[in-house]
């Protein structure tokens, strides 16, 4: 017979009373307590706040008392703010009545409490000692830690309150509608708040020096400086981690901005906070050695570095003006699992998304923050974003080519035309036209619902020829092997509408200046003109409402683009092969959509919606290519799908 351990309500009623004696006797020693059982008892002490005391000493063992506070809300992983939320509208925690019962339940439950969930504390510019929540932790409490994010200058978001615990960081336009005045300036060593932040910083390290326990506690810092900063900033800010004793984990951001010499400095400081060795630098030989080999060999070797992508796939848009690896997000949002020839390449992208999700289900509250190298100068060992290889184009002017050869022949090239996102699927940023309510909502405003997109087509000239033009090095044009260009799905006034537009004469430029240039017998080009409504503005711009005259300016404007490419593409000497994927205007024009979807399955109604961007692709294959040869390369079925569009809804 186990011994009996009661919890007494002290305004004890016969009810209390009854449940009390059904939670002793569910704890003998031949039984055990049920889910079902803790969640009742919870449920039905919690209806009103009650102090709780014990006959004698608790005596559960330990998985029962773990089972019991875990089911009481604290050992769900949660993100606390030590200053308190910054919503005051926000309730307190369901079991901070169990936290207030008696000092034995209060050293039981607040271990768990602080080892199973994350903790964020802000260094506040406006007030003396902001970081005193931290060092007001108990010495047991401060053991219990394992996971602490310390922000001391953001100037993004990062993790400030509850309800932005999802791990991205803001995009700029949207802060600056969004969160005015949240967010700090970048940080620099001449500000008069500099000297003040180190010396707390400081002073908050050396008492976790002393309370912390070894290789336990993960530990997130962020201190954006500005892109200027010297290094000395830099390292007086990651000084005081030499302190602590060896972390379990390390992630730093030095600035919101990409920047290579601030993210070596996080890197090193986090690494050795970890124990961990530094990624040692190739010695000066390896290089000649490497050339001693045939280039044959020296371009199979380059095969398996970062100059080729998991999924041989490199993306280029104006807004990020840079080579990005395709975004990932099937994995990080509850959409179709990814493509299981696929999958492996997704843990390359989007790691702040990636941190959300624990054994294929959301974890929001579990991640760490954004501290991606591609978007940062930080450091974080859970980061394995795709970036380029940059060291290898400048070892020395032999490699040099051979890593030029390798990154553009073996990999595939996504031109994106917008100018409102990296996703080619959104041609309109209302953040960049209007200034949006700060509410949550925003999609109810009559600001975002009323908003006009431009009726012109934004820029002088298209990002392809940027591309082209620009971004590749003359000399490596003949090393390309296959390039998308892919159009947002713009508004029908919104595409160059004559020929004499800057956009398409420049267009018409540059495919002749290229002509010489490219390799167009073993180029394969795709042309893509987007389509999607889910991402597409809001009114009037919603394509449910397309005219046929509004639907033929469109069809116009894929020809303007279009015809010029033939330049490239005619004769035996044109494009080795050639893809169309066009949107047909009216596919989600609610009588159309609604009708054929009422009156035959959905799976037809995709068919035939097919059957319309069939015909249009077929017109610009032969256009392209010309009869013969459209012929000879469609028995060769059709084109393999692009990694980048398996992962959204342009369909819906």
């Amino acid at each position: 017979m186990g011994r009996l351990s009661w919890v007494v309500p002290v305004t004890s009623t016969p009810q209390h009373q009854h449940l009390n004696i059904k939670i002793a006797t569910f704890h003998r020693a031949d039984q055990c307590f049920t889910r079902h059982t803790v969640l009742e008892w919870r449920r039905r002490l919690t209806t009103r706040p009650v102090l709780f005391f014990s006959a004698s000493p608790l005596r559960f063992d330990a998985a029962s008392t773990y089972t019991l506070v875990s089911h009481a809300g604290i050992g769900v992983p949660m993100l606390f703010d030590l200053a308190g939320p910054a919503d005051r509208n926000i309730s307190k925690p369901a079991f901070q009545s169990l936290l207030l019962s008696c000092r034995t339940i209060y050293g039981e439950a607040s271990a768990l409490l602080y080892s199973a969930n994350r903790f964020v504390v802000h260094y506040s510019h406006d007030a003396q000692q902001s970081l005193q929540p931290l060092r007001n932790l108990t010495a047991s409490s401060l053991a219990a830690l394992t996971r602490l994010n310390i922000v001391l200058n953001q100037t993004s978001c990062h993790h400030w309150r509850y309800a932005d615990r999802l791990g991205s960081c803001c995009e700029e336009t949207y802060c600056k509608a969004q969160h005015v005045g949240r967010h700090d300036l970048p940080l620099q060593s001449g500000h008069s708040a500099a000297g003040p932040l180190l010396d707390e910083w400081l002073q908050t390290a050396e008492l976790l020096s002393l309370g912390i326990s070894p290789r336990a506690l993960q530990l997130s810092l962020v201190c954006d400086l500005d892109e200027q900063e010297p290094a000395g900033m830099a390292t007086k800010i990651t000084t005081p981690l030499s302190l602590l004793p060896e972390l379990k984990g390390c992630h730093i951001r030095l600035c919101r901005a990409p920047n290579a010499h601030l993210g070596q400095i996080a890197q090193r400081a986090a690494l050795q906070a970890c124990s961990r060795p530094e990624p040692s630098l190739p010695h000066s030989s390896s290089s000649r050695h490497l050339l001693s080999l045939p280039r044959e060999l020296r371009l199979r070797i380059l095969e398996y570095t970062d100059l080729v992508t998991p999924w041989m796939q490199v993306a280029w848009s104006r807004v990020e003006r840079g080579y990005l690896y395709p975004g990932a997000t099937g994995c990080a949002w509850p959409r179709p699992p990814c493509q299981a020839a696929l999958h492996h390449g997704c843990q390359f992208s989007r790691c702040y998304q990636q941190n959300r999700v624990k054994d294929g289900i959301l974890v929001y509250s579990d991640a760490i923050g954004c501290f991606c190298r591609v978007y940062h100068a930080a450091f974080s060992s859970s980061c394995r974003c795709w970036a380029p290889p940059t060291p290898l184009f400048l070892v020395c002017h032999a490699l040099s080519e051979d890593a030029k050869f390798a990154f553009f022949s073996l990999n595939r090239f996504v031109i994106n035309d917008s100018l409102a996102s990296s996703l080619p699927y959104c041609a309109f940023d209302l953040w960049k036209v209007v200034k949006m309510p700060t509410r949550r909502h925003y999609w109810d405003s009559p600001e975002y619902i009323h908003a006009q997109p431009p009726r012109s087509y934004p820029a002088d000239r298209f990002a392809a020829s940027q591309f082209l033009r620009e971004v590749v090095p003359a000399g490596c044009l003949s090393y390309l092997r296959f390039i998308e260009i892919a159009f947002p799905p713009y508004n029908h006034a919104c595409w160059p509408h004559d020929d004499d537009h800057p956009a398409l004469q420049d267009w018409v430029a540059t495919i002749d200046w290229a002509k010489d240039k490219l390799n167009t017998r073993g180029l394969t080009l795709r042309l893509t003109m987007a389509g999607s409504l889910l991402l597409s503005p809001q009114h009037p711009d919603e394509r449910r409402n397309v005219t046929q005259a509004q639907g033929d300016q469109v069809l116009a404007s894929y020809d303007r683009i279009l015809k010029p490419l033939a330049r490239l593409g005619s004769g035996e000497d044109g494009f080795a092969r050639f893809y169309a994927d066009f949107a047909w205007p009216w596919k989600w024009v609610r009588p159309v959509y609604d009708g054929h979807r009422e009156l035959v399955e959905y799976e037809d109604v995709r068919m035939w919606f097919k059957s319309k961007e069939d015909v249009l692709n077929e017109r610009a294959g032969r256009l392209i290519l010309g009869d013969d040869r459209y012929e000879r390369l469609r028995l060769d079925g059709p084109p393999e799908e692009m990694p980048w569009t398996l992962h959204f809804m342009q369909d819906y």
